[in-house]
Parts: C-alpha cells; sequence; structure tokens
C-alpha cells in the first residue's frame, strides 16, 4: 500500500475532478444515482395494505424463524412453475408487468421449457443462473397470487404486481451499476429473504440518519439470509456484506453519509488521517469527514451525488495505482488484457509530443543495431533506442518514452546487448559506473570528431560511452509465458494485466446484451479451467472476449454464438499459444475440454 498523504490525496482529487470527462465514469455515477432514486421510489410506493400484506406474509412464512427455508417454495423449488408458462397467462403477463424487466428476455427464452416438465420444480429443470432467474419470476409471480386472496380488487393486484417486478429490477439493477460481481450476492439476497425483511432493511439504510440505527437493525434477528447453510437452512450473511449493501443504499441519504464500504478503501482512510478504520462505525465517522474535507466531485454536484462521486473516487485510486509506472516497467499477462492499450494511452494522457518518445513493435526481424547502433551497408545508423537515449540526456527537465510492444517476439537481451546492465543504474557525472563502452564504441572512436559526438551517447576525454539518462521510461509488453532473462527481468517492475470482467459486462451491456452477466460467468469458468487444468493453452483476456458482441441474437449471446466465437477465435488462439511439446492429440483433448466448459 502506497504512502496516502493528505497532499497525495489533494492532488489525486484534483486529477480525478477532470478525468470525470472520461465518460465511463461519467455513466457509472449517472447510472448508480438514477438506481439509488428508483429504489427509494419503489420503497416508497408501497401503500399501507400491502406492506400490511407483506408483514402477513413474512409471519406466515417465517413461524418465528429467519433461517427456515420456507419462502424457497415459492421460488426454485415451487413444484407446478409450468402454471406461470401457460400460454395465454405468460404472454400477457410478460408484456403487461415485465416489458423492461431485466431479465425478461431470459424467462421469455424458457417458456417452452415448463409445460414440458410439468408438475417439475424450478431447480429441478434447470441450474447456474437460469434457474435463479425463472425462480425469481416465479417467486415474485407467488407472492402475487397470495396477495390475491388479500385483495379482492384487480386493480390494486396488478397495481401491487407492478411495484414488486420494479423492486426487484431496480436493486439488481443498482447493485450490477456498483459492482457486476454483486449480481450473484442479488439472486442469494432476493430469493433466500421475505421481502418484507429485505424492504425494511433497505428503508433503514436509506432513512438513517445516523450509524447506530443502521447497526440496531443488524442484529441476530434482523439479519439478512444469504444463500443455504450446510444443515439446509439459510445461511446469515457476513456483517461485512450487510455493512457493503448498507453502504450502497446510503449513498440516497444525505444524512447518513457514508462511502461504500470496502477493505482496500478502509486501508486508503486509515493512512490518510492516520487512524485505524476497521469496524463500520469508524469507517461511516471518517467517510463523513472526508467528504466533506476534500469534496472530490465537481461542483456543480450537489445532495446525494456527492456521496456517488466520492465512492468513485476511491474506485479511480485503486485504478490510478494500477497505472503508475516504474523507470523501467513490463506489463505482461494473457492476450487481450490491454497490454497494448496500456501503451498507447500513455501517448494520450501525457500528451507527449513526437520527439518525447519511440513506439516500437517487435517482431523476429529486429537486431542490435537496430536498438543500440551499427553498419547498414557502408553507413553507421544510431539506433532507435540509443537515438531516445541522446535526446533525452540533452533535456533532463523533459519526460521521455520508449515503449516496446510486443516483446515476446524478440530476444530483450540480444536486442539491448551491454546497454541492458544500465537500465537500472542510470546516468550520474559522477558515477563511472553508470557509463558503458558497446560493442561498437572502438569503432566510434575512430569517427572524425563531429561524426564520434553523434555516434555517441555521451563523450568523454575523447573516447565514447554508452548511458541510459534518468529521464527515460523503457516500457514493454510481454506475453505471459514468454521467457526472460534474470539480467534483464531484475532490472524491471512487472505489472500484471489481467482479465477485467467487470469492463466485459460493462461493454456487452452497452450493446445492450440482456445476458451479460451470464456470458461474463461463462468466460470466467472458462479461465479458471484453463488456469487449473490446461496451461498450457494461455488464459484469455477480455479484449478478446469483447468480440462476443458479433455473436449475439435478439441482444442475447446464446449457446450457439459462444460455439461459433470458440471455433471462430478462441481455437486459433489456443492452437496458436501452445507449445512445441504437445502433440496434436494432446492438444485437441484439452482444446475439446475447454469447448465443454464454454457453456451456459
Amino acid at each position: 500500500m502506497q504512502d496516502f498523504s493528505k497532499e497525495k490525496i489533494e492532488s489525486l482529487v484534483a486529477s480525478w475532478k477532470n478525468h470525470n470527462k472520461n465518460q465511463f465514469w461519467l455513466k457509472k455515477q449517472t447510472a448508480i444515482s438514477k438506481y439509488l432514486g428508483e429504489i427509494k421510489r419503489c420503497l416508497a410506493s408501497f401503500d399501507e395494505t400491502e406492506n400490511e400484506f407483506l408483514q402477513t406474509l413474512y409471519i406466515n412464512l417465517s413461524d418465528g424463524n429467519l433461517r427456515s427455508c420456507k419462502i424457497l417454495s415459492l421460488g426454485e423449488k415451487f413444484a407446478h412453475a409450468e402454471y406461470f408458462f401457460m400460454d395465454q397467462f405468460f404472454d400477457s403477463n410478460i408484456s403487461a408487468f415485465y416489458y423492461d424487466f431485466a431479465f425478461k428476455d431470459r424467462i421469455v427464452g424458457k417458456k417452452e421449457l415448463f409445460p414440458k416438465n410439468a408438475v417439475k420444480s424450478v431447480d429441478s429443470v434447470l441450474s447456474g443462473e437460469d434457474k435463479n432467474i425463472v425462480s425469481l419470476y416465479v417467486f415474485i409471480e407467488n407472492i402475487v397470487k397470495n396477495f390475491n386472496s388479500y385483495s379482492q380488487e384487480r386493480t390494486a393486484r396488478d397495481i401491487f404486481k407492478q411495484k414488486l417486478v420494479n423492486f426487484y429490477d431496480e436493486l439488481y439493477r443498482l447493485l450490477t451499476a456498483v459492482d457486476s460481481a454483486l449480481a450473484i450476492d442479488f439472486f442469494d439476497v432476493a430469493l433466500h429473504n421475505q421481502p418484507f425483511v429485505l424492504m425494511e432493511f433497505l428503508k433503514s439504510a436509506i432513512n438513517a440518519d445516523n450509524f447506530y440505527l443502521i447497526d440496531s437493525y443488524l442484529s441476530d434477528d434482523g439479519m439478512l439470509n444469504l444463500g443455504l447453510a450446510e444443515g439446509g437452512d439459510f445461511a446469515q450473511i457476513s456483517r461485512e456484506k450487510l455493512y457493503l449493501l448498507s453502504s450502497i443504499l446510503a449513498q440516497c441519504n444525505d444524512e447518513f453519509p457514508t462511502l461504500v464500504y470496502r477493505d482496500e478503501t478502509a486501508q486508503i482512510l486509515s493512512l490518510l488521517y492516520d487512524e485505524k478504520v476497521e469496524i463500520f462505525e469508524e469507517f461511516y465517522e471518517v467517510s463523513s469527514r472526508f467528504i466533506a474535507e476534500f469534496t472530490p466531485y465537481p461542483q456543480d454536484v450537489v445532495g446525494a451525488a456527492r456521496i456517488v462521486y466520492s465512492s468513485l473516487f476511491f474506485e479511480y485510486v485503486k485504478n490510478y495505482k494500477s497505472e503508475e509506472v516504474a523507470k523501467n516497467t513490463i506489463f505482461y499477462g494473457a492476450i487481450g488484457t490491454g497490454k497494448t492499450r496500456r501503451l498507447r494511452s500513455l501517448i494520450t494522457e501525457k500528451k507527449l509530443a513526437t520527439k518525447n518518445f519511440r513506439y516500437v513493435c517487435l517482431h523476429e526481424g529486429f537486431e542490435y543495431r537496430d536498438f543500440i547502433d551499427g553498419f547498414y551497408g557502408t553507413s553507421f545508423i544510431n539506433g532507435e533506442f540509443k537515438a531516445l537515449c541522446k535526446e533525452a540526456l540533452n533535456d533532463p527537465k523533459g519526460e521521455y518514452y520508449f515503449l516496446i510492444d510486443n516483446a515476446s517476439a524478440a530476444s530483450l537481451d540480444k536486442i539491448f546487448g551491454e546497454a541492458a546492465v544500465l537500465l537500472d543504474r542510470r546516468y550520474d557525472e559522477k558515477d563511472e559506473l553508470s557509463l558503458i563502452r558497446t560493442k561498437n564504441s572502438h569503432v566510434i572512436d575512430g569517427f572524425e570528431e563531429g561524426e564520434k559526438a553523434r555516434a555517441s551517447v555521451v563523450l568523454k576525454d575523447g573516447r565514447s560511452y554508452f548511458a541510459v539518462p534518468k529521464n527515460l521510461y523503457v516500457l514493454c509488453t510481454l506475453n505471459e509465458y514468454k521467457y526472460v532473462s534474470p539480467s534483464i527481468a531484475k532490472a524491471f517492475r512487472w505489472i500484471k494485466c489481467e482479465c477485467d470482467y467487470g469492463a466485459l459486462e460493462d461493454y456487452l451491456r452497452d450493446r445492450e446484451i440482456v445476458n451479460a452477466s451470464a456470458v461474463v460467468a461463462v468466460c470466467k469458468a472458462l479461465n479458471k479451467f484453463i488456469a487449473d487444468e490446461a496451461k498450457s493453452l494461455g488464459t484469455i483476456g477480455h479484449g478478446v472476449f469483447m468480440g462476443l458482441a458479433r455473436y449475439q441474437n435478439n441482444a442475447q449471446i446464446m449457446q450457439e454464438g459462444l460455439n461459433g466465437f470458440f471455433a471462430e477465435v478462441l481455437e486459433p488462439i489456443f492452437r496458436c499459444a501452445a507449445s512445441g511439446e504437445d502433440t496434436a492429440t494432446s492438444l485437441g483433448e484439452r482444446i475439446a475440454e475447454a469447448k465443454s466448459v464454454f457453456k451456459f
């Protein structure tokens, strides 16, 4: 963890305010603020009769035991799900109440499945996210069915049903806008808790004006459920997870200004204020102070949006740290993890003039003379790296960048040669060991004076030397499994680039792919399989997976699309990346195993 002094944070805040022009952050803030407002309106929309019904349902199904699994009979274990897929009822129901539901298309996709599996529960027919989605639909319909006996008035029933659909929809959209990984928690929370208990918890977070009101609600009796325990009853959600959910909802509460509760945020706040921030009470108090003191939001932002901006600021800090580079840095990782983008973005972000950088993409044809120096025919030329070293040395106040893309394609040892030893011993005129004689120095010594000066980085006592200046950054991209000699490796800071599943899901959602979360889950499963059982294939980055968007059909990516993407994109990558030691048979078997994992 780097040192986050007050001065450092102030600098980052200033950078962040400017960074807010970035569309990614702007869209995320807008989405979170929108869904916070919508969930607040949803909760307030339930009238006295509806709240009374939900409370009665809670009493009838809990029998005084919040950990009871009775509520599962309304969703995943309901034995007559086919009832809700009957043609006339289903079609009118979907078009009237679920027309804008996040999972509408996924539910419609199962229309023909349940009439064929009459008198079967959802969990006996489906698994994974499809089971969760259909279970939620059946769960909502069963709650409404119970309400029908509570209220005889059809209009009132329809209004209540729409409110309930909207509530679960907006809660899902809010959690996924904050963090796509929370989509899994959404289903566990939605399907394993009485709606009355869940709504009361959310109301307490939204309406509380101090920490103690939130904490008092989080007693053992009031704790939410999260999935199933080993004994068959519901598992109790951890207090840390509850505080995370509370803090997300509290973002729309001016009276309870807290950042989203995360370990890394707590650690940064601890360093900033030089005090321990371990429990939620401390986190809440320090969060309030930070939001007031540092104002990491534009001047025109008011109300609850200030808190959303402040929480997103810490995401920015996390990204900012990961993008910091040392004088010598290697970005390494699987294909499609954004290594090349990191190099190119530096040019844009730092607004580098053409003279201040060199960008080379290596291939097997690169030689020592292309980088350092040597003869082309009868002409002696300075290579790209040497030429930039000279320019940087003559402009000590400037920043210079030597960017090497695809460093896996050539030997860094050969192209840097003896200059490699100077990468971690930059030029100091008082340090004799920061100079080195290259294999061509004796040739340059014999040149006429003007030519000798042109061909030398440093000319000292009539002799030619090579040096690497302090104001020159050397940044490379490298495939994850490419060998680099220890002498090169030790000179560099290594930054691993990994598959960014959040960016992948955002990309798919921006293209209105409704089952983006399910697609991302499949991509995760493939990479886990490769990492655990088929390392020679090499994991895949989000940049490659984004190509899945081309395989959508009616705003969904179906199994047919996954199969096409695997055959046309992934399999060629695997075959090209495989080592020469692999036999055709063993490689084919591993690829077949990978294909079997790449499924919904």
